[in-house]
């Protein structure tokens, strides 16, 4: 039942995109994302970049957040929208599985180009895990076309080539260590911002913070309080803060949630330690020198159910802990190996000290016709 249902609704969309296919393409990028309501990071610095070096070029954004909360209707009318978009655009950018532009059929003269919403992959995603219990089926992939019909892919390493190339089941030549907009915004100094948040929290005055950047997972409820309870061994000396993901319900005491309204980078520069496990979050860490952590109390089971591309026991072994009162006092005592962290860096970010957001946006223009008046458009 569900494959026919699958095949009719990738019928609707294509005969409603036909009559789209009529329009001339434009001096336009359209960016589409399904992380967020709202522009993620690359999308704006992309944006303004472009405004930059080329002002006639139009932007339309079009970002929408499905969850299991998502109202089909108004969802597959806000996809509609996007069809004339991508019709008439000369280069599209997505940050995650887009449905149009990988199940529609597409004019020769538009480029898509993926920026994946994470700096590397240190658990395994896409391709890599199909047929798995924290992957879809090879079946879905097939008939979703998952991850097709991409021109480009842009990576920040070498190492992160070989990985993307398995994620999204594409040969090697269309992933480019361009970079991500993402590496230039985490670098860019702020220090107010931690003065900021201590002014909002004086009661984290004098103490060392933690942030913990839990991956979303079935089982994670049990690791955070165990980790909560371990730090209250700590609690004069050290701040653990937690910033679930968003589809997380974890519930957590005011004393260990972050601030609203502060993104997980701006978090990165306030806190002094991060502690994370499988998500690509210490990637974006190491990028600010910080000591990164690893709670990896469900190692294991993770590994079986979904599967690492990096293992941080291997790459950083005297930062990775599978207790939680190990770590937390780890943490406390402050010794760590900035070394290890610098060389974990360089290996998945060779990008670090180049403008990956210039380079990117240099890389488009030479896609796109000079004859259109300026314009920038978010669509939520």
């Amino acid at each position: 039942m569900m494959k026919l249902i699958l095949a009719i609704a990738k019928l609707g969309l294509r005969l409603l995109y036909l009559p789209c296919k009529l329009f001339p393409v434009q001096n336009k990028v359209v960016m589409l994302s399904r992380e967020s309501d709202t522009e993620p990071i690359d999308f704006v610095l992309l944006r303004q970049e472009l405004a930059r070096r080329a002002p006639e070029t139009k932007v339309v954004s079009f970002c929408r957040k499905q969850t299991k909360k998502t109202n089909p209707f108004t969802y597959c009318v806000f996809l509609f929208r996007s069809l004339y978009h991508i019709a008439t655009a000369s280069v599209a950018v997505t940050d995650t599985y887009s449905i149009p532009l990988c199940v529609l059929k597409h004019k020769k003269q538009l480029k898509i180009i993926q920026i994946w919403h994470a700096v590397g992959a240190v658990k395994q995603f896409s391709y890599q895990c199909l047929d798995r219990p924290g992957g879809h089926t090879s079946q879905m992939a097939r008939q979703m076309a998952m991850h097709r019909n991409y021109d480009y892919i842009f990576c920040t390493s070498e190492a992160t080539r070989k990985i993307y190339a398995r994620a999204f089941d594409t040969e090697m030549e269309k992933i480019l260590p361009v970079g991500m907009p993402r590496v230039d915004y985490i670098q860019r100094p702020n220090r107010s911002l931690r003065e900021r948040y201590l002014a909002e929290h004086p009661e984290l005055a004098g103490r060392r913070i933690a942030l913990y950047l839990p991956t979303f997972r079935e089982g994670l409820d049990e690791g955070v309080r165990a980790l909560v309870q371990a730090s209250e061994a700590y609690r004069d000396t050290v701040a653990l803060l937690v910033k679930p993901h968003p589809l997380s319900q974890l519930h957590l005491s005011e004393e260990h949630r972050t601030a609203k309204g502060w993104s997980t980078y701006d978090l990165m520069k306030v806190c002094d330690v991060v502690i994370t496990d499988y998500s690509a979050s210490s990637l974006e860490a190491s990028l600010l020198h910080k000591p990164v952590y690893f709670y990896l109390f469900d190692k294991d089971e993770y590994v079986a159910r979904q599967g690492l591309n990096i293992d941080p026991e291997q790459e950083l072994p005297l930062a990775s802990f599978r207790e939680a009162a190990q770590l937390m006092g780890a943490v406390a005592l402050g010794g760590y190996d900035q070394g290890a962290l610098e060389e974990f860096k360089n290996r998945y970010i060779e990008t670090a000290e180049t403008d990956n957001t210039g380079a990117i946006a240099d890389f488009l223009c030479q896609f796109l016709p000079q004859n259109a008046p300026a314009e920038h458009e978010a669509v939520g």
